[in-house]
């Protein structure tokens, strides 16, 4: 939701964005002329109503377009005109759904597209690979159910150093001089080695084996993990802390990146595909994006690489210029039993249900009406209609993108 801070921060933007690159500059790195770079806004947004239009995608305002891109999407995930409208919509910052009284210069409107440009093309890349590597992990699934193991390859200098790798981790403690742990390691290289597929993705299967059955790997003499789990999504509990299970999550992190690191020199590793993986088959990186600092990078799924690159201001759904003097945090600071109130009655909907009534009302006035109070507080009301809605538009574009990639 946006408050004071935040609409001062866009009344910033307007006047003076990416001042660290002159216009001139980026104009130049295109090999764009000034005229050009008008042209190519002007088709960037002709071409965004055309597929609204072809898809009967409703511009009325961005709650509806939203909605019925959603649904589009839901119904043609692999379309590339819906992807690309959700991928502008998603980075827009105005350009292309202006509200109330936005307006950007001609300059502004280039400096905007550069950017928003950028962006698009950055997310249908990595959607891209993304669906090469859904392809990968397909082949990789059929291939561990009819591969059969061998017992010839020798590897003792690796196990020996991966041994002295792993144990340095929380969770491996225990392996410390662990002869058990030692020959179970030894046997899971041998045959990840004697595969010519597998062990191209080395650094992830060992993760997954060790973060999964590290129990089994330290305590089960001749254990032989079932490698198809590996490519199978891992569910944790990553919202809520029992005492122990952060400890490990974080262990868990620093175990895959250790193992990145060290197989790093080595050419015939798929790195990113093991990234694909790691990303994709359990919640760990966005454990890392909720809890950790954020001081190495760590592998997205495509809904957090959205997350990344979306506009702060998506979505725009008033002028944030009616409410400047209006902020819904400190209402619900000094007016702790009303906004208590507003929250009980919107709850009695789904999200759906809200999304709906807010789309289908002719105006804000008719939102508020089933608020009591409403009529006393009729602005920070509205805000908190637009704060609500901001959260379940945010929420299910984020969730799209995770119905855009069938893992």
């Amino acid at each position: 939701m946006q408050d004071d801070f935040e609409y001062e921060l866009w009344k910033y933007i307007d006047q003076q964005i990416d001042q660290d690159i002159s216009l001139k500059e980026k104009l130049k790195k295109k090999n764009w002329t000034y005229q050009t770079a008008k042209k190519e806004v002007s088709e960037f947004k002709k071409n965004y109503d055309m597929l609204l239009q072809r898809w009967h995608i409703n511009k009325e305002n961005v709650a509806v377009l939203c909605c019925d891109l959603i649904k589009m999407v839901k119904a043609f995930p692999d379309q590339p005109d819906l992807q690309h409208l959700y991928f502008c919509t998603l980075t827009d910052a105005g350009l292309l759904n202006p509200v109330g009284n936005d307006f950007f210069s001609e300059q502004q409107e280039i400096e905007n597209y550069i950017i928003q440009d950028e962006k698009v093309q950055i997310l249908k890349a990595f959607m891209q690979k993304q669906t090469e590597n859904i392809q990968k992990l397909n082949r990789f699934r059929k291939h561990v159910k009819k591969r059969t193991r061998v017992k010839n390859i020798n590897c003792l200098t690796e196990v020996n150093a991966l041994n002295n790798l792993t144990i340095e981790n929380e969770f491996l403690y225990p392996a410390s001089g662990s002869q058990i742990y030692n020959e179970n390691l030894q046997s899971l290289l041998i045959d990840l080695n004697s595969d010519d597929l597998l062990k191209t993705i080395k650094p992830y299967l060992i993760f997954a084996v060790l973060s999964r059955k590290h129990g089994m790997m330290m305590g089960r003499e001749h254990f032989i993990p079932n490698l198809k789990t590996a490519f199978q999504y891992q569910e944790y509990q990553i919202y809520k802390d029992n005492g122990k299970n952060f400890n490990n999550y974080c262990s868990y992190l620093e175990l895959y990146l250790n193992l990145m690191q060290f197989y790093q020199e080595d050419n015939n590793i798929d790195t990113e595909f093991c990234d694909f993986c790691f990303a994709n088959l359990s919640p760990l990186n966005e454990f890392y994006f909720q809890n950790c600092c954020q001081d190495f990078k760590i592998p997205l799924a495509l809904w957090q690489k959205v997350r990344e690159l979306k506009s702060i201001h998506f979505p725009k759904l008033f002028p944030y210029e009616i409410y400047h003097n209006y902020n819904i945090n400190t209402f619900q600071v000094h007016h702790a039993e009303i906004y208590e109130i507003w929250e009980k009655t919107v709850n009695q909907q789904t999200a759906d249900q809200q999304l709906k009534t807010f789309c289908e009302a002719p105006s804000i006035a008719e939102c508020i009406s089933a608020l009591p109070y409403a009529e006393k507080y009729p602005k920070f009301a509205e805000l908190f209609i637009y704060q609500v809605i901001d959260f379940i538009l945010d929420n299910q574009m984020l969730a799209l993108a995770k119905e855009m990639i069938a893992i």
